[in-house]
Parts: C-alpha cells; structure tokens; sequence
C-alpha cells in the first residue's frame, strides 16, 4: 500500500511538471495582456539611453553625479515591483561611469549603513574600524515615477490595455526637473477577453 502511494505521489508530481518549461528570452515572440519583461526591460533600455544622452544632466566619468533612485508608484491593476524597473535602471548609470547611485534613500536604501554608524562607541567593536563621521555623499539627483494603467472599450467590444511609464530626473538643490520622459506600450485584447 505504502508503495502504490508513494508511486501515485511520484505521477502527480511529474504530471504537475510536464507543462513547465524553460521561455528562451532571446527568441520569445509570445505577447501577453501584462506589462511583463519584455515591456520592462526595454522601457529600462530606452529610458536609460535617453537618461544618459541628455545634456542637462550632471555626471562625467571624472565627476560621477549620485543619484537617489526614489519610488515609482505602481499605479496598475498587477502586483508589479517597481525596484525591478530602477534596478535595471542602475545598472546602466553606474555601467555609464556619469553617475554613482545612492544606497541611502529610495529604492535602493540599504540598511546597513546606519547599522554599522549605530556601533560608534560600543566596546564590543574596533572603533578604528568604524566608518568615519562626515563620510556620507549626499545625491545631487533623484529619479521618481509612475507606472499608470488605462483600460479603454474599443469599438469591436475588446479591450486596449494603455500602460504609460513616466520617469523624471529632479536636481535636489533647487527642485528643478531636469530630464522627464514617457513610454507608452499599448495592447488589445478581443471581446469577452479577460483584463484585469
């Protein structure tokens, strides 16, 4: 009995398997009604590029700007993370040399830093080997956004699905927006076609 159990176990498990497979995002033409990797990455790819082309912007690679990677409001009917989005974004500056990305505010905030400001003074630490006050780089920069959704009834009873990413570059200094782009991707779905 323990062994017909433990071989049917074994079946519902491969046949759970069987329709899984490896997508080879090189050559993936499937569209899907989501803003999904595709939509992502080459919004990332284009608004990086366009980023990194503008004149207005601070950064050389002598003097490379800190920008903070502030949030960008998922303002859709999907459970997106936008870090995924300002993840790929940083890699292009920083992969650019114009520009170092801040780990102290937004997105990419990393806890860290004022944890181990937090052992200045606790005999249990090195103090030679705390960081030094008066360290810390502030950005000159931040890079927020929104990520919005718009269904609309087409004439034929199907759905267009209109996603709009926006992105804008502010200087802290002054509050001025120094670069704002936005990317439109636009699908359609026939009638009776289930969107979010």
């Amino acid at each position: 009995m323990r062994l017909a159990g433990g071989a049917l176990l074994a079946a519902l498990l491969c046949v759970g398997c069987a329709g899984t497979t490896l997508v080879d995002t090189a050559n993936d033409a499937e569209t899907t009604v989501s803003y999904d990797w595709r939509d992502l990455e080459g919004a990332a790819a284009a608004m990086a590029r366009s980023l990194l082309a503008s004149p207005r912007l601070p950064g050389t690679a002598k003097r490379p700007a800190v920008i903070a990677l502030g949030p960008v409001v998922n303002d859709t009917c999907q459970h997106l993370d936008p870090a995924l989005l300002t993840g790929r974004l940083a890699e292009s500056l920083l992969a650019s040399g114009r520009f170092e990305v801040s780990a102290l505010f937004g997105d990419a905030r990393d806890a860290t830093l004022a944890d181990a400001r937090a052992a200045r003074g606790n005999a249990e630490f090195d103090q030679a080997t705390i960081q030094r006050k008066g360290t810390l780089r502030a950005p000159e920069l931040s890079l927020t956004g929104k990520l919005t959704q718009r269904n609309v009834r087409r004439d034929n009873g199907g759905t267009r699905i209109e996603y709009f990413l926006t992105l804008k570059a502010t200087r802290l200094a002054d509050g001025v927006t120094l670069w704002q782009e936005t990317r439109q991707t636009v699908k359609a779905v026939g009638p009776g076609m289930p969107v979010w």
